[in-house]
Order: C-alpha cells, then structure tokens, then sequence
C-alpha cells in the first residue's frame, strides 16, 4: 500500500503525457512509492511508475485513479475503465473537457458505483505537478477532500455537482489560448516586417502589461509546443458555450488556429527540443505558414 500522511490510497494514472508524468513524479516524491500508469501507448517506466498493460491492470492496482488523457479521449477510456471500477474506487477525470462532458463521463462510471470527481487543473502542470492549483467537484467531499488533504494536492472544493469545476477552466480558456492565438497571429506578421517590439510596446502600454514582450515569447512556446492539445480543449470549450446556448465563435476559431499551429510541427524544427521562449525565432517559422490558415 502506498502510504502518506493521512492517507493509505494505491495511485493510478490513465494517460502519461506531460499531465501523467509531472504527477507521477511529484506524487511519487510525495509518497515514496511508484505510481500505477495506463496509456495505449507503450511508455518507458521508471522508478517513478509502474505501467499496466491494460485496463483492468491499473483498476486491479489503484484505488485512487487520475483520467489525464487528450479531451478528445476522456469518455473513450471512461467507458473503457468503467467496467474494471468498483465502489471502492475514486476516479478524478482531470481532463480539459465541458461540463457536459464530464457529467457524459459520470454516466459512463455510475454503474460499477465508483466515486467520480470532477478535477480542472488550473495551470501549467510543470513544474508543480500535483501540488498545481486545481479546483474539485462532485459527491463524497470528505472522503475525497481527505484523501488529496493527505496527499498534499493544492485544491480547493468547487460544489457537490460534476461540471462546477470544469466550467471554471473551460471559460477561462477563452481567454488563455485565445490571448495564444492573437498574439501569435499579431507577433508573426509584425515580426515579418521587423516592427514586432513597436507593436508589443504599443500594446503593452494600452493594455496595462508592462511585459507584453515577455508575455508573448511564453504563450507562443507554449503553443508551439502543444497546439494540438489546445486545440482539443478549445473544442470542448466551444461545446461549453454550446451547452449554455450561448456563442461560441470565438471558441472555434481558435481551436482551428491552435491546430494550424500544430499541423507545422514546430517542435521538430528543434531537433526534438523545446523551441527558444524567444519569439524572433518562433514567429518567422510561425509566419512562414501562417497564411494557410
């Protein structure tokens, strides 16, 4: 049994892309044994995970399971997952995905009776991994508050209702990976014309950011490195407003910029290296292709 303070949960993760990884690794430091992982990809373990080779393995090995797969993917391994839970187990669905899609998910779960936790994770997950800022929902607070108490998660409890704390982070998306989007369109054709410190300073100033420049070189890395992610979140999103009744053209078209992004393939131009938070290398590589879009 894996052992902490308070308490005595065994550990999986679904899902070992950066999320799994930065939370097998600060999970494992916090407790002092390896984390059970599953991924339909095949991934290098280490001391710091022990990988399944299916479903029902991680189910059989963890009581307290972390879903952290693409949006895309999360109601696909929730019915997969599904009939391999029990009661006793507790499934935290930290994926990017709406309300309605959550709630889909609890669905999916509610017949093997397994507690079903609606988690956002509310900032980059490196290099804090679970200690990142997340917020929580859904049934049983004080057997699932406990348990993340005695984990250490920096948490805090949203509502009773699955869908309260992913609405929080898919409207706040909006303007995360939209201000990516803009800046990224905006930079690259003013860097083209040699005028992107003019333009950044400008904007700066009115928008009251006294580092824009900075600002802009990080949101272009960051969506250099994951368009393709964001992309899927921003579909979810734009299914967020959908389920409100409300627009969600914004919502949309960034999505399509985030996979215009991607489809460059950016972090191959680096020799599989994260690219340079430097926007006068990223921006010429972005601009390059940005008129495809």
């Amino acid at each position: 049994m894996t052992e902490t303070k308070n308490s005595t949960a065994r550990l999986g993760l679904l899902g070992y892309g950066e999320a799994g990884q930065a939370m097998a690794e600060s999970l494992a430091a916090r407790t002092g044994q390896p984390v059970t992982v599953y991924d339909r990809r095949e991934i290098a373990a280490g001391p710091r995970a022990v990988h399944c080779a299916d479903m029902a393995g991680l189910a059989a090995s963890a009581e307290m399971i972390f879903s952290l797969v693409t949006a895309d993917q999360s109601s696909a391994a929730a019915e997969a997952l599904a009939p391999h839970l029990t009661d006793q187990h507790i499934v935290l669905d930290g994926n990017s995905v709406s309300p309605g899609t959550k709630k889909h998910n609890a669905g999916l779960l509610a017949p093997s009776r397994a507690c079903y936790v609606d988690l956002a994770i509310m900032a980059p997950i490196l290099p804090r991994g679970h200690r990142t800022p997340m917020l929580v929902a859904g049934p049983q607070q004080g057997r699932v508050a406990a348990m993340l108490e005695g984990l250490d998660f920096a948490f805090s409890w949203v509502d009773s209702e699955i869908g309260k704390a992913s609405i929080v982070k898919m409207l706040r998306s909006i303007l995360i990976k939209g201000a990516e989007s803009i800046i990224t369109e905006a930079v690259s054709a003013a860097e083209g014309l040699g005028i992107g410190d003019e333009i950044l300073a400008s904007a700066g100033k009115t928008l009251g950011i006294a580092d824009l420049a900075g600002l802009a070189d990080y949101m272009m890395e960051r969506a250099a490195l994951h368009g393709r992610r964001r992309a899927a979140e921003m579909r979810e999103v734009a299914k967020t407003l959908e389920e409100l009744g409300l627009s969600n053209i914004m919502a949309s078209a960034i999505a399509r910029h985030q996979d215009m992004i991607a489809d460059m393939d950016l972090p191959a131009s680096f020799a599989d290296k994260a690219p340079p938070a430097d926007r006068k290398i990223l921006a010429p590589l972005i601009a390059s292709r940005q008129k495809t879009g």
